[in-house]
């Protein structure tokens, strides 16, 4: 069991984050909004993901990056699950998730409500296993 979390598991593409914006199926598990998407590109990895802090709520760099820094890491030792079924399923998802909260949460929330959100990805995976979208190139 690989415990990483690589440059090829991050979403870094403006066009695939902005499609993943528009056309992406939503839902919150507060504090965490989470926009995924199914995709059939040729991702290396079954989930490439991102995580974002809005500056509306946290003011200071510092504070949004700590936010950040905590999600991946709960994310990243979590993953597994989630890689499983989707290897199983030969399905690809793209992933944002947002921290919708207006204070600095502890790591034991951010892992707890992580945990939640990558269940609620298995069972919505489940249920809309039709929805894939072409992305170009």
């Amino acid at each position: 069991m690989s415990f990483t979390f690589g440059r090829h598991e991050h979403l870094k593409s403006r066009k695939s984050i902005a499609l993943l914006i528009t056309s992406g199926l939503t839902f919150l598990k507060f504090p965490i909004k989470v926009r995924w998407l199914v995709v059939s590109d040729q991702q290396i990895v079954p989930v490439v993901c991102t995580f974002s802090v809005p500056k509306r709520n946290f003011k200071k760099a510092v504070q949004r990056n700590y936010i950040k820094r905590i999600m991946r890491e709960a994310y990243r030792l979590n993953k597994q699950h989630l890689f499983d079924y989707l290897i199983k399923k030969n399905v690809k998802i793209q992933v944002l998730f947002t921290f919708i909260g207006n204070e600095v949460p502890t790591y034991q929330l951010v892992e707890s409500k992580i945990i939640l959100t990558l269940q609620s990805l298995i069972e919505l995976n489940e249920t809309s296993a039709d929805s894939h979208i072409n992305l170009p190139g």
